[in-house]
């Protein structure tokens, strides 16, 4: 058996996940940054993207992660998200419906603002969507459209 480390996952609405894995890999805001047994010490904050774990088993799981931090040390990881969300469990009419809006609310923005708090909604809801989609859940698209869109005003 290969040597595992402790994944804790947690939200402002409660824990997500915590179990022994062997390998993580997860968004940093500088980039993607990968997790294996007795890793260095360091902290980070946490981008918008997909949290891929290996267990102790073999089994994969992916977690849609926005905002928050990671902490790492040679005895696991813990990551306090903003939002989390197992791949099993999004809801993927409902992630399609938040990237319809968001879409439109970059269409229509009127600010520099309006723009980032609809370009981070579009953000998230791609990566829910990509990730669901990558294991295998159900959705109403066949493709996930991820085009770049001109930013108004730009």
């Amino acid at each position: 058996m290969a040597e595992s480390f402790r994944l804790h996952i947690v939200t402002p609405e409660g824990e997500i996940l915590d179990e022994p894995v062997v390998e993580v890999t997860a968004p940093g805001i500088n980039g993607e940054f990968g997790v294996l047994p007795q890793h260095a010490h360091f902290m980070t904050a946490l981008g918008v993207g997909e949290l891929h774990y290996r267990g102790e088993s073999g089994s994969e799981g992916s977690i849609a992660v926005a905002g928050g931090f990671a902490e790492v040390t040679p005895e696991g990881v813990s990551v306090l998200a903003q939002t989390a969300e197992d791949a099993e469990k999004i809801d993927t009419a409902r992630a399609e419906a938040a990237h319809r809006r968001a879409e439109q609310h970059l269409e229509t923005a009127k600010d520099s603002a309006e723009v980032e708090r609809a370009s981070l909604a579009l953000e998230r809801s791609m990566t829910r969507l990509r990730v669901a989609q990558a294991r295998g859940v159900k959705s109403g698209r066949t493709q996930i459209e991820t085009e770049e869109k001109p930013i108004p005003g730009e």
